[in-house]
């Protein structure tokens, strides 16, 4: 019985160094964010082209001419079919509306939407040249970077090492040293690409409009906790 007494003594000895070692552990949770503007390279744009006439067929006959007009000057540009696809095309009959009477079908609007995809310093030449092909409207202008995913990946690094900073300025005001990272959550990383908005296309667009392509902002934000020694 005795035997057992000091052996059961010996063990609880040994069991309280550790105890206060980790006693002496602090967990500390902070948080890190990252916010940076990026130059763009790449434009995204709509090019609209809308016929409205009284007969349907004679208002699908020109917009198809249009059409390929527009798709012959922008190929003539350079672009690419990868650079080119449809947004939207449809076909919707137009009614005038009096007082006690039916709707009365007065012709017919087609629409056929083009997406491109173009090097910033295209913009304004895009522009101008489209809308001498027969484009009459131009959708809203995205400016963005051809290299998203690197510059979201940046950002997050920026985000850990802003939080990590934090975490060992912590430390030092409590004498300790950052000895782990037990955790980390990430709160989101967002991608903000310049928007312009729609208009219509303007005889003044012919001479090239300057668009400025400003910046693109990139940010993210993380969550950490370490502990402390």
């Amino acid at each position: 019985m005795k035997k057992i007494l000091i052996v059961l003594t010996l063990s609880c000895l040994l069991t309280v160094p550790a105890f206060a070692a980790e006693a002496a552990k602090s967990l500390v949770q902070v948080s890190g964010s990252s916010q940076q503007e990026i130059n763009p390279d790449i434009a995204r744009l709509t090019l609209t082209i809308k016929t409205v006439n009284t007969d349907l067929e004679a208002a699908k006959r020109e917009n198809t001419k249009n059409s390929n007009q527009l798709l012959a000057k922008l190929k003539a540009l350079g672009l690419t079919d990868a650079q080119i696809k449809t947004a939207t095309y449809h076909v919707e009959p137009v009614y005038s509306y009096e007082k006690d009477r039916l709707p009365k079908l007065k012709g017919y609007n087609i629409t056929n939407s083009l997406e491109i995809t173009s090097p910033i310093e295209k913009t304004g030449l895009l522009v101008s040249e489209a809308t001498a092909a027969g484009a009459n409207e131009i959708g809203s202008i995205r400016f963005e970077a051809a290299n998203e995913n690197d510059a979201k990946d940046a950002a997050l690094k920026e985000a850990m090492a802003d939080a990590l900073r934090k975490a060992k300025v912590i430390a030092s005001a409590l004498n300790k040293r950052v000895s782990n990272v037990t955790q980390v959550n990430e709160s989101g990383v967002y991608y903000r690409p310049l928007m312009l908005e729609s208009r219509a296309a303007k005889a003044e667009d012919a001479a090239g409009p300057v668009i400025p392509a400003g910046k693109v902002t990139v940010s993210a934000n993380v969550q950490m906790t370490v502990e402390l020694e």
